[in-house]
């Protein structure tokens, strides 16, 4: 049986688990005290109200998706060692080679400068530079140049950092800033891995109004049929593929601009969103999904 952590309100979660049914049980971070939970160092047992549980017994793999994305009404103390103890969880099945998809501290491991880096060695990349500090004006060198964050965390007004066009020289450099140069081009791209398939998708940058196709995604004017199902050359499949197994990943979306023939590396999401590219299914990719989850990996 398929453990997958995640929150009570998250959509993508309830679509698969109109297809998983019963193959899979549903943890809930934000209403842990829902469960009976039981854990030890060598065995653990969940069980939820109508009495559907899972064991160290009968589980074959877990799925982490965005638990922590949603909040507990609970004292601080309280919030931290349940998270400590989903984590912990998480981590018995990992070393026991019983995790799909990559873990939700996949990024603060790794860093978005050192995937750019892999990155490079199979696509274009955009100069990248995080800088901060009095005399750090000297090391920018980007005249063209885009703005974006480095954790995607809220201001304390929950605003957010979207990629957005900046003048280097107008920055304030008491604070830290994530740099890129600005790549112009008619179409965003985005490729998703699912084990060992890859989907591709574009859309059209035409009637854009900002630079970030995110920060358009829930606007009444947003087309939902705008992201397009694409092919995949031969050799920039390869190229996805030597990167996927130079991060060790069989899970994750990679975003990229410009065009089939001539894309750029933008970054790679390791828990991104991925049912609004086909809702409907109709290329597959949730088929593909299921399947995947299901399938148990070989353990440990």
């Amino acid at each position: 049986m398929l453990l997958v952590i995640t929150g009570s309100g998250d959509a993508t979660a309830d679509y698969l688990f109109e297809r998983l049914g019963e193959k899979a049980f549903r943890l809930n971070y934000d209403l842990f005290s829902d469960y009976t939970f039981q854990f030890a160092p060598s065995r653990w047992h969940i069980e939820n109200p109508t009495g559907f549980f899972i064991s160290s017994d009968i589980a074959t793999s877990c799925f982490w998706w965005k638990p922590f994305n949603f909040t507990l009404e609970q004292e601080s103390y309280v919030t931290e060692e349940v998270k400590y103890t989903l984590r912990e969880l998480y981590n018995w099945l990992r070393l026991r080679g019983m995790t799909k998809g990559n873990s939700g501290v996949f990024h603060q491991e790794l860093g978005k400068l050192n995937i750019i880096s892999i990155a490079s060695r199979n696509f274009k990349v955009p100069d990248s530079l995080v800088v901060w500090g009095p005399r750090a004006s000297r090391h920018i060198n980007l005249s063209n140049a885009v703005a974006k964050s480095l954790a995607s965390g809220l201001t304390t007004t929950n605003r957010a950092l979207y990629t957005t066009a900046v003048d280097p020289s107008m920055l304030d450099l008491r604070y830290p800033w994530f740099l890129q140069e600005r790549v112009d081009a008619d179409f965003d791209l985005t490729f998703q891995y699912v084990g060992d398939k890859i989907f591709g998708f574009s859309r059209s940058r035409k009637d854009m109004k900002t630079l970030d196709w995110r920060k358009e995604i829930f606007t009444p004017e947003m087309d939902r049929t705008t992201w397009k199902s694409i092919p995949i050359s031969d050799s920039l499949r390869l190229a996805l593929k030597n990167f996927a197994a130079d991060l060790g990943i069989q899970w994750g979306r990679v975003d990229m601009i410009g065009s089939l023939e001539d894309p750029h590396f933008l970054e790679f999401n390791a828990n991104g969103q991925w049912l609004f590219l086909d809702p409907h299914n109709e290329v597959g990719l949730v088929d593909a999904v299921v399947e995947y989850l299901c399938v148990a990996p070989e353990q440990k």
